[in-house]
């Protein structure tokens, strides 16, 4: 029974604690708001929010500036990474031309050395046919010959 009479008597104290301090956070709240129907603080509580307002709206005008600030910057680098891209594009290309128009010439000189080595074979087959020919003729006229001097010696020992 004393047990049961000292919880009791603890509990009750919790309670009287509990609402001791519930009736002093009401009276606290009571004194500030009473501080605030006051035109004074109200005039002061208005500005302090027109204040935060105007600070919040600060904030988010400079966040915005930096984001659009970050977005030009890395725009920007963008943008050189793109001309770069583009130049080593030309150049490839330029340089995959020069090697295309290489090949395109040395397949023209070849074909123009072939075309004069044609020639010049041809040409030295028809030298060789006309020689060929004079010979045939210098020797029908030397054997023509032979045979009017084998002909005259004849008459000649007759």
């Amino acid at each position: 029974s004393r047990m049961l009479n000292g919880q009791l008597a603890g509990a009750f104290e919790l309670f009287f604690d509990g609402v001791s301090l519930h009736r002093q956070q009401r009276e606290s709240a009571q004194s500030i708001i009473a501080k605030w129907k006051a035109p004074a603080m109200r005039s002061g509580f208005e500005g302090w929010q027109e204040y935060m307002d105007l600070r919040r709206e600060e904030v988010k005008d400079s966040a915005a500036e930096e984001v659009r600030e970050k977005l030009v910057a890395t725009a920007a680098e963008d943008k050189e990474e793109a001309a770069e891209a583009v130049g080593r594009e030309v150049a490839r290309r330029v340089e995959q031309a020069k090697r295309t128009v290489g090949r395109m010439l040395h397949i023209q000189v070849a074909g123009a050395f072939d075309g004069f080595y044609d020639q010049v074979q041809a040409s030295k087959e028809r030298k060789e046919v006309a020689r060929k020919v004079i010979s045939r003729m210098l020797n029908g006229q030397l054997a023509g010959a032979f045979e009017l001097f084998f002909d005259g010696v004849s008459l000649h020992r007759q």
